[in-house]
């Protein structure tokens, strides 16, 4: 492997890790059913839970890796120069709009 290969790997296995990290940090800390007040039948009172920020931070972590491996292998929409078949290029580009789909992204 060349070097900038081996760096985008650790790159994104490192986002990768953050993300499933935060992800399971996001869920532990969520807010449960008897942390909630209810001081009146009308008011329900939330405490504060890092939960938020802990899973927006996932979603950004897994973002930013996909973002650089399509980056990086050339996906369809950074590809350069002529596409190969217009059959094959349509169908990758499908495939691509489905995977962003899929992934939130």
């Amino acid at each position: 492997m060349e070097r900038k290969s081996i760096i985008i790997c650790g790159v994104v296995g490192f986002l990768g890790l953050l993300s499933a990290v935060t992800g399971f940090a996001a869920e532990a800390t969520r807010i449960k059913g008897s942390q909630v007040q209810v001081p009146t039948p009308t008011e329900c009172v939330y405490p504060r839970s890092p939960a938020l920020g802990l899973g927006l931070t996932a979603s950004v972590a897994l973002m930013v890796a996909q973002i650089i491996i399509n980056v990086a292998s050339g996906c369809v929409c950074c590809r350069k120069g002529q596409h190969q078949s217009a059959s094959n290029w349509t169908l990758a580009l499908i495939c691509f709009v489905v995977s962003c789909g899929s992934n939130g992204g």
